[in-house]
């Protein structure tokens, strides 16, 4: 089998949408002879394509790499959730860096650039348990503690341990549910998989392992690392840290990760060590990413600096070490790229040459932007659509069954025909080449057309969820339904002013049939809206034959909206100068009387919202400034502004 990436290598493949990126990576992986480590240019990205590649290639192994979910140089230690997906992939790479079938490794551009420990800590760090083996009880202890097991009472969360008796309960970090090991003597009896929350037993299994809970192991030989290295790089000041003398004294520090290279020995690795064999595709927005995080870190190192020099007595001293300790820098990045001839994806077309391939794949028709128009015309222009595109492989996919049902019953009201759910995609892949439309799950934000397939997103068709809630009430000038404009009526667009609403036009825009609003001003000339951009038109509330309209490219509303803007300074100015004014203005300054302010409380019947207390507190506040207060309570009927009142006035009637 040809590897399709030797004709890909060093060249960026235009024409990539994002919904098309997963399905990209699947023809890519099953063509490939070593591993392929996708680089996306978000975290949301790589949790999409992780989950999109298990949906339509059940068969390749996914490996996901998040970032840490802290900030650079941070006070609070990642999740246990994000430190157990990391840990489990970096596992898996130390002793299997090539793998006997083709896996995806997906990372994103703030992982790839992080160090990481070196390879030997995995190596030694599996425990497996099986029912009837020994269970030393004593070296389990010595294991969790320096792995990064904390031991608790109950277990509840990842990197968690317990012991009651007998009975050792484990959460490893890259597991989705925690074991319960029921021994008698030092042989183990049971293994039990159980519900962290209710405790109770889901299944009993033969065998159990474990590994590292984060990527630092505190050891003897690590502390000393952590000792040396501290003094080393802060002198005899940074002997009276928190952090040095937690570590000095075996015990894990919250952020300690953010000092990771002073506990090993030896260079830290990055990923492109872990995975030296695998080709390399790099995302679409991997570029805007990298700048973006590379500014942060070196942005966060700055501030934690200029905070060491103005450190409090008070305060835990932060030594932050240099940015190109933890991190590769824009430069490493992009000549570890380059050594691997990285293949590049862009979501632009651009045209075949030397150094581009034009996949020819175009992002799926928007049909929601018709919702502003009607429902039904959205179901039409949909249908159309899939009648164009009989020839290709025709899948939907939808985020959930409800969603899935609901657009099926409304598709057979409007006459849509072929329509066929699947539950997996090699079974839509068998309906389409029967000329059905295949109805999938499959949470695909964006769909796309490429040669063979036209794929639909549930987005694609009603909009993003976000776009999706009901409507609040507006005022009546906003127009939100097309359907409420009149033939006729004045309107008003924000860039080029008054008009008057002529109706709907469809125009062809990049190929595709596009729904417009026709405003006409003066002259008869036309401006042609798309209804997505509906909220830059409002009414103009009044209507008059002999009014004047805007000429389109003219100076004239541009005048306007100067003078308006004028006259919104002129009010904010005045506005300014008596807040100004009240705030040099002095008061009695009111503090709540203590023991007879609890008892007033007490008589409060309902128990406080957190809305509340954060409202009484604020307005406490104001009223202890000694300045005049100026402060609006706001809440719906029945939500408790007359306690908040109550408490207020209270104060003042007790001074």
């Amino acid at each position: 089998m040809d590897n399709v990436l030797e004709t890909y290598k060093g060249k960026t493949l235009s024409s990539v949408p994002s919904g098309y990126v997963p399905f990209l990576l699947k023809d890519l992986v099953a063509k490939a002879t070593s591993d392929v480590l996708y680089i996306a240019g978000s975290g949301n990205e790589l949790e999409e394509v992780a989950s999109v590649m298990r949906f339509i290639a059940p068969d390749v192994e996914v490996l996901k790499f998040p970032a840490w979910d802290t900030v650079p140089y941070d006070r609070v230690s990642p999740s246990a959730g994000v430190m157990g997906a990391r840990v489990e992939t970096l596992s898996k790479l130390a002793f299997e860096p090539s793998a006997k079938k083709p896996r995806l490794i997906v990372v994103s551009v703030g992982s790839v650039i992080q160090k990481l420990p070196p390879k030997k800590i995995f190596l030694n760090a599996k425990r497996v348990f099986k029912k009837g083996g020994v269970f030393h009880f004593n070296d389990f202890l010595h294991y969790a503690s320096i792995n990064g097991y904390m031991r608790v009472e109950q277990v509840m969360e990842p990197s968690e341990f317990a012991v009651r008796g007998d009975i050792i309960d484990i959460f490893p970090s890259s597991a989705d549910e925690p074991v319960r090991l029921d021994l008698f003597d030092d042989t183990i009896e049971k293994i039990r998989v159980f519900d962290p929350v209710s405790q109770r037993t889901v299944r009993e299994i033969e065998s159990y392992e474990i590994g590292l809970a984060g990527e630092v192991v505190l050891d003897n030989n690590t502390i000393e690392n952590f000792r040396n290295a501290y003094r080393e790089a802060f002198g005899a000041a940074g002997l009276r840290d928190e952090l040095y003398e937690s570590i000095s004294n075996g015990a894990k520090y919250i952020g300690f990760e953010n000092w990771l290279p002073f506990f090993y020995d030896e260079p830290l690795l990055t990923l492109f060590d872990y995975a030296p064999s695998a080709e390399i595709v790099s995302g679409a927005n991997v570029t805007a990413a990298l700048e973006a995080k590379t500014e942060s870190i070196h942005d966060y190192y700055l501030a934690r600096m200029e905070a060491l020099q103005n450190i409090h007595a008070d305060e835990t001293v932060y030594r932050p070490i240099k940015p190109e300790e933890l991190y590769l820098s824009k430069e490493a990045f992009d000549e570890k790229l380059q050594a691997k001839k990285a293949v590049f994806l862009s979501d632009l077309s651009t045209p075949d040459d030397e150094k581009t391939i034009n996949l020819a794949v175009v992002p799926a028709r928007d049909f929601s932007y018709s919702l502003k128009v009607s429902l039904e015309s959205v179901y039409q222009n949909l249908k159309a659509y899939l009648k164009e595109n009989a020839a290709l492989k025709r899948i939907i996919c939808f985020s959930n069954v409800k969603a899935r049902e609901k657009f099926a019953m409304s598709a057979a009201e409007y006459g849509f025909d072929h329509l066929e759910s699947a539950e997996t995609f090699e079974k839509a892949l068998d309906l389409t080449g029967r000329k059905k439309i295949a109805l999938i799950l499959l949470d695909l934000e964006h769909g796309f057309k490429s040669k063979t397939m036209c794929v639909i997103a549930e987005a694609d068709i009603y909009g993003a969820r976000q776009n999706r809630r009901t409507r609040k009430v507006k005022p009546e000038d906003l127009i939100e339904d097309i359907s409420s404009l009149e033939i006729g009526e004045l309107v008003v667009h924000t860039e080029h002013g008054l008009g008057r609403f002529m109706g709907l036009a469809t125009l062809n825009a990049l190929g595709a049939p596009h729904d417009c609003l026709t405003i006409v001003y003066a002259g008869d000339d036309k401006l042609f809206v798309p209804v997505e951009n509906i909220d830059l038109v409002s009414r103009y509330g009044a209507d008059d034959e002999n009014i004047a309209l805007d000429t389109l490219g003219g100076s004239a509303w541009q005048a306007k909206k100067e003078k308006v803007k004028e006259k919104i300074k002129e009010i904010a100015t005045s506005l300014i100068k008596v807040a100004a004014e009240r705030e040099l203005k002095t008061t009695d300054s009111f503090v709540p009387p203590q023991g007879l302010y609890d008892d007033f409380c007490a008589r409060f019947e309902y128990h406080e919202t957190d809305d509340q207390y954060r409202a009484i507190a604020d307005v406490l506040k104001d009223l202890g400034k000694g300045v005049p207060m100026d402060r609006l309570v706001c809440g719906d009927v029945g939500f408790g502004k007359t306690e908040v009142a109550m408490r207020a006035a209270f104060v003042v009637a007790s001074m």
